[in-house]
């Protein structure tokens, strides 16, 4: 019988940190099962599951915490079967000129009709032309299926027209 864990990895990025978990997994008869990495200011960020046989899950989570790999790590055992509620996936992609609580209007928006973000990805660009900076955001949504899509883009539109944001909504 197997069991999923979910962890969180953060530390100095180097070569090879990838392996290393890799071959940590494959030690534990493990399987990687999904993972979003990156290397942010100098650092590297990940969260990943993995699904391991219960008798190899204390040991693994044992040398995993160790930190060998100059990583911070925190993990928690999850079920193999979440029921996820009702939900339709929409993508969102928004750009506008960066400034302070972009991200925080949003998500407020969405807890307020009970959206879940799934996927969020920001960066902050230079506009070619102007000089000026543009905040930019992709993300993967799960709606209630009791939320028509017409409802969130009214949502959306109101905060697009008070931040002065380019928002684009379409079914995934």
């Amino acid at each position: 019988m197997k069991q999923s864990i979910v962890m969180t990895v953060l530390g100095n990025d180097s070569s090879g940190l990838v392996k290393s978990l890799s071959d940590l997994i494959v030690q534990h008869n493990g399987e990687w099962v999904e993972s979003n990495m990156s290397h942010l200011s100098g650092k590297f960020a990940g969260i990943l599951r993995v699904n391991l046989p219960v008798n190899e899950i204390d040991s693994f989570c044992q040398e995993l915490t160790e930190s060998k790999f100059g990583l911070k790590v925190s993990y928690e055992r999850v079920s193999l079967v979440d029921v996820p509620a009702k939900t339709n996936l929409y993508s969102l992609e928004l750009i506008g000129q960066d400034q302070v609580g972009i991200v925080n209007r949003i998500s407020s928006a969405f807890a307020k009709i009970q959206v879940n973000v799934e996927e969020l990805d920001t960066e902050v660009l230079d506009a070619s032309m102007s000089g000026e900076h543009l905040f930019k955001a992709k993300a993967i949504l799960a709606v209630p299926v009791t939320i028509d899509e017409d409802s969130l883009q009214d949502e959306l539109n109101l905060i697009a027209d008070d931040l002065v944001l380019d928002i684009e909504l379409e079914k995934y």
